[in-house]
């Protein structure tokens, strides 16, 4: 996938997740609730859960092996629930300070939202004894990515308020509001992922051409098989798990995972874990990869 429609597919899923969210609170009556608090609450609660989980699906889609999926998209749509929850009261509590800090409290809502996509990783990386390293580093992008997108929907949803729209129009007002936060979200949230990457690989021939995907675990796999981080398809000339790129430190290292055919690395066959260097080619069947890294 490039990133141009990588990062038009985030967009678009927190956009859509987003007037998925205020469908919720129309249906059921949660965007009419008398209580400011509660209303900022519930409509921040179920916006994370929204955005977060549309946005935690399309990453297990695009990075994640196919037994992991659900789990990590319940688990990302839980971890927005509870950040919503929190920044809806922070939102409401900064608005009676004044109205113009309501965009302030959006910022934490985007915040737990970006927070909640990559929190799962860290977790799993606690709980399984692995390093945390790059758990964390996607951790802080999701951060920065969250405020970026909820402070610039933020500033529209105070403006919305300002000039008073939710008293004549509230339900288009809200629903405008929301989708224009998921929208930059979600945009921020795309954007980051290629702007703020350290290692990544692109298919440059071979199934699927053009797609990229940035390197950020421990050890991603390379293979036929669903259980793959970066999965060759229809290609009988790789195996099930063909080769391994594994971070050590700094730096990323090409090893072999025992194929029949070989991993080849710039034309040469790879018989024992090599490092890498941006612009590397790796061959593995009838797929050729290019090894990025950005200038740390």
């Amino acid at each position: 996938m490039s990133k141009r429609i990588f990062i038009y597919y985030c967009a678009l899923c927190g956009g859509g997740a987003a007037l998925l969210a205020w469908v919720v609170l129309a249906l059921t009556g949660l965007d009419r609730v008398e209580s400011d608090l509660l209303h900022s609450i519930l409509v921040a609660a179920i916006f994370g859960m929204a955005v977060g989980g549309a946005l935690g699906a399309l990453d297990s889609f695009l990075n994640a092996p196919a037994g992991q999926r659900l789990i990590r998209v319940l688990g990302v749509a839980a971890f927005g629930l509870i950040g919503g929850l929190v920044a809806g009261m922070l939102c409401e509590l900064l608005t009676k300070v004044t109205p113009w800090l309501r965009f302030v409290g959006w910022i934490s809502v985007g915040v737990a939202v970006g927070a909640s996509i990559h929190l799962y990783d860290l977790v799993q990386s606690l709980l399984s004894g692995r390093p945390v390293g790059l758990s964390k580093q996607k951790l802080i992008k999701g951060v920065i990515c969250g405020a970026l997108g909820g402070g610039v929907g933020g500033v529209l949803f105070s403006f919305l308020d300002l000039i008073q729209v939710r008293d004549t129009l509230p339900r288009t007002s809200l629903v405008l509001a929301l989708v224009t936060l998921g929208l930059a979200i979600g945009l921020f949230a795309g954007l980051a992922h290629f702007i703020l990457k350290e290692a990544w690989i692109k298919v440059e021939s071979g199934f699927r051409p053009g797609r990229e995907l940035v390197l950020d675990k421990m050890e991603t796999t390379i293979g036929r098989s669903e259980s793959c981080d970066l999965g060759l398809f229809g290609d009988n000339s790789v195996d099930p798990v063909h080769a391994r790129i594994e971070c050590q430190g700094e730096s990323y290292f090409l090893a072999d995972a025992g194929s029949d055919g070989g991993t080849f690395l710039n034309n040469r066959r790879v018989t024992q874990s090599i490092k890498l260097h941006s612009g590397d080619r790796i061959r593995v069947g009838g797929s050729v990869l290019m090894f990025g890294e950005r200038a740390r």
